[in-house]
C-alpha cells in the first residue's frame, strides 16, 4: 500500500512540474527581469473608445503609446510611461540615442519598431523595419 501511495505522490509531483504554474499577470517571468506579459503585443480590445495608453515593446525595448478601446484590458497596458517602465523595465524616449552613419553624408540609420492594428482580427501584429537614408529635419 505504501508503495502505491509513494508512486501516486511521485506521479502527481511530476505532473505538477510538467504543467508549470497557471498563467496570470505575474505568474511567469520570462528571463527573471520582467513579467512574461511584457512580451505580449498591445491589445486594443473590441470596444471603440480611444484612450492613449503605454505598452512595453519587446522589439525596441521602449515603452510606447497605442490606442486602447476601453474594454478587455490585457496586462501590457499602462496609464503612464512611468508605470510601464517601472513594471517592464523599458527605456523612455529620452534614453534613445541617434546613430550617425559615420560617412559624412549626414544620413542617419534608425530602427523603427511598432505595432499595426489588424482591424479584422482586432489584434496587434508586431513589426520592425530598418530605415536608411533619413536626413535630420527632413521628411521623406
Amino acid at each position: 500500500m505504501s508503495r502505491l501511495c509513494l508512486s501516486t505522490a511521485l506521479l502527481v509531483l511530476l505532473g505538477t512540474l510538467v504543467a508549470g504554474t497557471p498563467e496570470g499577470e505575474n505568474s511567469n517571468k520570462n528571463d527573471g527581469l520582467r513579467p512574461a506579459f511584457c512580451l505580449q503585443p498591445p491589445y486594443t480590445g473590441p470596444c471603440r473608445a480611444m484612450f492613449t495608453r503605454y505598452f512595453y515593446n519587446a522589439v525596441s525595448g521602449l515603452c510606447q503609446t497605442f490606442t486602447y478601446g476601453g474594454c478587455r484590458r490585457k496586462p501590457n497596458n499602462f496609464r503612464s510611461e512611468k508605470e510601464c517602465i517601472s513594471t517592464c523595465g523599458g527605456r523612455n524616449r529620452d534614453q534613445v540615442t541617434t546613430v550617425q552613419s559615420g560617412d559624412g553624408s549626414g544620413l542617419d540609420a534608425a530602427e523603427s519598431s511598432g505595432y499595426r492594428g489588424d482591424s479584422k482580427e482586432r489584434q496587434a501584429i508586431g513589426f520592425s523595419r530598418r530605415l536608411l537614408g533619413v536626413r535630420k529635419g527632413k521628411k521623406h
